[in-house]
């Protein structure tokens, strides 16, 4: 079982501390060849890890969210290893710990050919919007502007923030931050 404070493997080559742990839930029904689930079934957890070191234990700052299954506790001797390589450099221990433990969130980007003259009530759209709200919370508020949106290339780019561990009760996922930004 993982736990908060463990030196991993993962996907990402490196060695990895595990920071925070969240549970996963499924934001969808799925049915496949071997697996099936529902929206709201708790499918796994969440972990977060910060990089501690490279594959050629020289020291690394990173922090990345992935599904826990693709962690993999390192060996004894990797431990002990990683440990004495902080304890003799106490430097790189401090400049680790003071790293960030969240990664970049997710970005969700949408294209828009927002006319001039709409420009400014969008963007108090923007800003009205919760601090935390839903796919379905936001294209309600913004449903006068559906027209708006466009394949790439556009004159904007709506990006749209979140978390796999944050969602709301029913299980949609939590968006923050929304940024309008020009492009053409």
């Amino acid at each position: 079982m993982l736990q908060v404070g463990d030196w991993v493997t993962q996907y990402s080559a490196g060695f990895w501390q595990v920071v925070a742990i969240y549970p996963k839930f499924a934001d969808d029904d799925y049915r496949g060849e071997k697996l099936s689930w529902r929206k709201g079934d708790r499918i796994g957890d969440w972990a977060v890890l910060k990089k501690g070191l490279t594959p050629k234990m020289k020291f690394s700052n990173l922090c990345e969210c992935v599904d826990a299954q693709w962690c993999r506790p390192v060996s004894p001797e990797q431990l002990q290893a990683i440990q004495d390589l902080f304890d003799s450099n106490p430097r790189a221990r401090q400049k680790f710990d003071k790293a960030p433990d969240m990664p970049q969130p997710y970005v969700a980007a949408l294209w828009m050919d927002i006319p001039e003259e709409r420009l400014e009530e969008f963007t108090a759209l923007l800003a009205s919007l919760p601090e935390r709200f839903t796919d379905t919370q936001f294209r309600e508020m913004t449903k006068d502007f559906k027209q708006y949106e466009h394949g790439p290339p556009a004159a904007y780019a709506l990006y749209l923030f979140s978390y796999p561990w944050q969602m709301d009760d029913s299980c949609n996922m939590l968006h923050f931050g929304p940024e309008l930004k020009k492009y053409v």
